[in-house]
């Protein structure tokens, strides 16, 4: 490509012109990481678990194209079994709580999954239907609202699937609130799982 063909858009030149708007940014970014330091240990303090389990808090600059901050607690990643509830802020999106089991613990847990889907359903989970285990985005080819369906298509996707996800949002206008949104919908995952 010709260098002298690379040209700025009148709102890229804009945006390239002014710094306030990326340190805004990275402010949003750093705040969103001490929330989740902070939802880290609450999640300690509800997560009944194994106490080895331990939190981790990731950050990037592309999925999708946009900036995002991920905490996984519990996290357990084998190449065979996953046991993960992953809080995610998406820039431009919203908040998700997600929890993403294969394996051993997928076959644990999918019965107890199955026993509460009123409850699931009435804290506004979705459960997953891609084939791809690494997608987020709560878009309707990924992801299908509990309460829309079926028993026996539940069935399926809990025990013929070769992974599970369940996943609720929190929008980002609710920022204020989000803490104690986030929280409850981990601890609702975490009751479901420590029946």
């Amino acid at each position: 490509m010709d260098p002298a063909k690379v040209q700025l858009s009148g709102e890229e030149m804009a945006l390239v012109k002014n710094a306030g708007w990326i340190l805004t940014k990275n402010s949003v970014i750093g705040k969103t990481v001490k929330l989740f330091a902070g939802l880290s240990e609450e999640y300690k303090a509800i997560w009944k678990g194994d106490g080895m389990m331990s939190g981790k808090v990731s950050r990037g600059e592309n999925y999708q194209g946009l900036p995002w901050v991920m905490l996984d607690y519990p996290r357990v990643f084998g190449r065979e079994d996953v046991l993960a509830i992953r809080t995610m802020f998406w820039w431009g999106h919203y908040f998700s709580v997600t929890l993403h089991l294969k394996g051993i613990y997928q076959e644990r847990f999918s019965p107890a999954i199955r026993h509460a889907w009123p409850v699931l359903s009435a804290a506004g989970f979705y459960i997953g239907i891609s084939d791809d285990e690494w997608r987020h985005e709560l878009s309707t080819n990924n992801y299908l609202r509990i309460g829309e369906v079926p028993g026996d298509l539940a069935d399926k996707i809990l025990t013929d699937r070769p992974f599970l996800k369940l996943s609720a949002h929190c929008e980002l206008d609710k920022w204020n609130e989000g803490p104690e949104i986030l929280s409850g919908l981990f601890r609702v995952l975490s009751d479901v799982l420590q029946r």
